[in-house]
């Protein structure tokens, strides 16, 4: 059973942003997936007891042997994230869903945007403001990527990708407080 908590309060300084860097690796490169509380289970230890464990991953995921994370440098001050409930009452889940955008068309990008359209993946990135890192993806219902690349006509117009990747979940993006393994164990 959840305890009644106070949310919110003041922030001193509440800004907003991403940070200029997302993390990606796809869903079968994962020994284990790691995911927040539960509301309800038959092991009382997978119960949440606060607000916080039902929207926090505290343990690392591990990765198997020569996979780890990989990253994607965004456009500074270009990535969105926005979680919006999906679903009739009585069964309601999150759509959680983050735009982002990397610059140029440089064959490595464009053969990235190519790559993700179907790939199940696990994504992280990190909030500015907070420094919480939050994730996209789980075990079950892994994140999903689309993209669309513009080139504009004017010199100074738009030369980039924006690329979004979305999910489904209990909640909004769960913060992860795991570490980022970016170099693959041997």
């Amino acid at each position: 059973m959840l305890a009644l908590e106070d949310i919110g309060g003041v922030s001193c300084e509440p800004v907003s942003g991403l940070a200029g860097t997302v993390y990606y690796a796809l869903q079968s490169d994962f020994e284990t997936i790691n995911e927040p509380k539960k509301l309800c289970d038959p092991t009382p230890a997978n119960v949440a007891a606060t607000f916080s464990e039902l929207a926090t991953i505290a343990t690392a995921h591990v990765f198997k042997t020569g996979k780890c994370f990989h990253k994607i440098d965004i456009v500074t001050e270009t990535g969105t994230i926005k979680s919006t409930p999906i679903g009739e009452t009585g069964r309601k889940l999150y759509q959680n869903e983050l735009g982002i955008t990397v610059a140029g068309s440089a064959a490595d990008l464009l053969g990235y945007c190519r790559w993700i359209k179907n790939q199940k993946m696990i994504i992280l990135f990190e909030e500015f403001g907070t420094g919480n890192v939050r994730q996209l993806g789980q075990s079950r219902l892994p994140a999903l990527a689309s993209a669309e690349h513009n080139i504009e006509g004017a010199a100074e117009g738009n030369n980039s990708a924006v690329i979004t990747f979305t999910d489904k979940n209990f909640g909004p993006a769960p913060i992860y407080l795991g570490a980022i393994q970016l170099v693959p164990e041997a």
